[in-house]
């Protein structure tokens, strides 16, 4: 659109000014609602004639492709929630998933170069944690091997041996799964009996994360305010696709905000403290304000990742100590800043490479 057209247009929606102007405005000796409408209309009309009028090209990048259309598709690391509400890493995947959505036995995949197991479950249709109970050795599958064999459900869940006394009410209530889904692929009825041995899956179903008792072995000093650590000293329990599990139970009281990157965790019933990976303790204080921490533990897990437990009520393991992931290092407790009895919680921080990060990023929030 010229300037002259803007000019003109502009002349027909403003007043002329007699003093600027001998100029008749076309519009003069019209009624004034007739005026008033055309003026509008006009106006209306010149801004939708401007506003379609595509500049970016002109004011913005130049070069090679300026001024073409892209879909592109976003490489940046992101996060999905899973069904559980544990963050999953998000994969830069292209393409559409092939998988047979009506299959009903286990294939195997051959690990090639450039696999994830994000990747991998991508293409099957499945999440990634499926992958995982079909595969325990893997992990959180950071150390896929090329050449590697993995198996492959048909669907999300996992298969189960069938032990003495066990129904199938009894074994998705279990394993937390979906009792018709379940009966239907296995072609089971309400009241089938299960056979001892017998191979059956769980649709959507999941491990149980039971406790291991351990005898505990120390290598460091133990200093003043130790505590022997209780019967229950390890949990076994299934780690995120991040490599992660959750240090404790309880509620969430605050998140990861401003100056406070950290998670508080709160129960009253001052749960155990879990290792939420293996590691080196290299920070055990206790019987100290600790700047605010109280009763702390930091642990070094060799791979750029920290993390801090603070305002334990006790203390179960020694700096110089390698605790293995699930290991209770601790109970849950109020010392340090935190307001009375009622501040009974886990201050929880995760830290890469000397800066902290939200514990939202492990998976397990």
């Amino acid at each position: 659109m010229t300037k002259r057209t803007l000019k003109k247009l502009f002349d027909l929606v403003t007043p002329c000014s007699g003093h600027l102007s001998e100029f008749m405005h076309p519009l003069e000796g019209w009624p004034e609602p007739k005026k008033l409408y055309t003026r509008l209309m006009l106006f209306s009309l010149a801004f939708l004639l401007i506003t379609s009028v595509n500049i970016t090209d002109a004011t913005t990048g130049r070069g090679e492709g300026a001024g073409m259309s892209y879909t592109t598709l976003e490489t940046t690391e992101t996060y999905l929630s899973n069904d559980q509400g544990y963050l999953i890493k998000n994969m830069p995947l292209q393409g559409d998933p092939t998988f047979d959505q009506n299959r009903v036995e286990i294939v195997e995949h051959t690990v090639e170069s450039g696999d994830t197991l994000s990747m991998i479950a991508y293409k099957y249709g499945l999440k990634t944690t499926t992958i995982q109970y079909a595969n325990p050795t893997i992990g959180n599958g950071n150390y896929l091997k090329v050449g590697q064999t993995l198996k492959i459900p048909p669907k999300d869940g996992l298969y189960i041996k069938v032990a003495s006394g066990d129904t199938l009410a009894s074994v998705v209530k279990k394993y937390k799964g979906d009792s018709d889904k379940t009966k239907e692929f296995n072609s089971l009825a309400d009241d089938s009996s299960l056979t001892k041995d017998e191979e059956i899956f769980i649709v959507g179903g999941q491990p149980v994360q039971t406790y291991i008792a351990q005898t505990p072995s120390y290598s460091g000093s133990q200093g003043s305010g130790y505590s022997a650590p209780p019967s229950v000293s390890q949990y076994n329990i299934t780690p995120s696709a991040e490599g992660w599990i959750r240090p404790t139970i309880g509620v969430i009281t605050q998140g990861s905000h401003g100056n406070h990157i950290a998670f508080d965790i709160c129960d009253h019933s001052k749960p155990p403290i879990l290792a939420a990976a293996s590691g080196t303790v290299t920070e055990a204080s206790s019987g100290t304000y600790g700047g605010g921490y109280g009763n702390h533990i930091q642990i070094d897990h060799g791979n750029g990742y920290v993390t801090l437990y603070a305002h334990m009520e006790e203390i179960y393991v020694t700096v110089g100590e390698y605790v293995s992931q699930g290991q209770v290092i601790g109970k849950m407790g109020n010392t340090g800043r935190v307001y009375g009895a009622t501040g009974i919680h886990l201050h929880f921080e995760l830290i890469y490479n000397g800066q902290k990060i939200s514990p939202s990023n492990m998976g397990v929030w």
